[in-house]
């Protein structure tokens, strides 16, 4: 009788994760957002624009090494890629969409750069759950959020993605409000194939 119950109470919690995973699908954004020359954002205060340098920074990666962006001039154009954490649905849904990408990504010379408020080690577990060439950073004082603008709250960014050329040069830019909604892998695909010709 206890193990049946057992049995009952863990297949009712599974039930329950699945439908409360299923109900945290993103939303893709509307097609204005992503057929904006201009970059598209719902907030103030967003610190870049296109056609004008990216903000520059470095910040410790997953691993403890330091990443910067101007590591990647004259290389790789890069996707910033800005979510709320590790433990977020949205987040994690948003970035197994993107693994659909990886192909493109190489075909457009582009490097991902997922950053949070998540510390080192939350940092390095996503990482590794993904086993991607994606390269996780470290935010948790929110300084690159702040050079970026794109601080929702005391300890949040707003979910957004910033498409780098190898200048340095913003080409592109999604900044949203609501984190469910959020450019899908397809979405992107698109505006690559525009941007980085």
């Amino acid at each position: 009788m206890i193990r049946l119950f057992g049995v009952l109470s863990l297949r009712l919690w599974l039930l329950m994760v699945a439908g409360f995973m299923a109900g945290c699908e993103n939303t893709a954004v509307s097609t204005k957002a992503i057929d904006s020359d201009n970059g598209y954002s719902d907030i103030a205060g967003i610190n870049f624009a296109v056609g004008k340098p990216a903000p520059t920074f470095t910040i410790p990666g997953a691993d403890g090494n330091k990443i910067s962006l101007a590591d990647y001039r004259g290389k790789k154009n890069v996707m910033l890629l800005f979510y709320r954490g590790y433990w977020c649905p949205f987040c994690i849904g948003h970035l197994d969409d993107i693994q659909s990408l990886f192909p493109k990504l190489a075909d457009f010379n582009v490097q991902l750069l997922a950053l949070s408020p998540d510390d080192a080690e939350n940092s390095q577990n996503l990482a590794k759950r993904f086993d991607q060439p994606y390269l996780f950073l470290s935010d948790p004082d929110l300084a690159v959020t702040d050079l970026y603008g794109v601080r929702k709250d005391e300890d949040l960014p707003h979910p957004a993605v910033v498409l780098i050329d190898k200048a340095g040069v913003v080409q592109w830019f999604y900044v949203g409000e609501d984190y469910k909604k959020r450019p899908s892998a397809k979405q992107l695909e698109t505006v690559m194939q525009r941007v980085f010709k």
